[in-house]
């Protein structure tokens, strides 16, 4: 809430409420400790405040939004795993983010970048599966080359248990 204060009949300013100056207080040490500690942590916390759309100033002056806040996160720890789930729910259809490496990445760019840091995560390789077109392949980090049916086969290889990679497998197969 805040509380408006008539200084002048047609002039009004806005003055933060005792809750609205903490958050800002806690947006700016957030700030701080990404420009000062290229901390995910801080990138993250920084994320959960905004609200879609919202941004965010850098001290080096870069405008950042949640997306990017958390490619910044990525960046900084690029072995935290939910980071890149969050980015992945973050993200719309057909909506792009930049990578830290200049790249535009989609989905499937995301995915991939999944598959090539944590290779033992099937769920990532059955979704990147289940994102291409039936005749479209994928290149991993690494380089590799894969279709669908060899995305459905690294599926299994993590979990032999998955019943849709086998159902998926078979029906391309087939």
């Amino acid at each position: 809430h805040t509380h408006t204060h008539t200084t002048h009949p047609h002039t009004h300013t806005t003055l933060p409420t005792t809750a609205a100056a903490a958050a800002m207080d806690e947006i700016q040490r957030c700030v701080d400790a990404i420009c000062n500690e290229s901390s995910s942590d801080a990138c993250m916390e920084l994320c959960q405040m905004l609200a879609r759309g919202e941004t965010v100033q850098l001290h080096d002056g870069r405008v950042l939004d949640k997306k990017q806040l958390l490619v910044e996160a990525i960046r900084y720890d690029p072995d935290d795993f939910s980071m890149y789930t969050t980015l992945l729910f973050e993200l719309a259809r057909g909506e792009t983010v930049r990578w830290h490496d200049g790249r535009e990445l989609d989905r499937k760019g995301i995915l991939a970048e999944i598959v090539g840091r944590f290779p033992d995560k099937s769920w990532a390789y059955f979704n990147l599966c289940k994102a291409l077109a039936p005749d479209e392949t994928v290149q991993l980090p690494n380089g590799r080359v894969m279709d669908s049916k060899q995305l459905l086969v690294e599926v299994l290889r993590c979990n032999l248990e998955d019943g849709f990679a086998f159902f998926g497998l078979g029906v391309q197969l087939a």
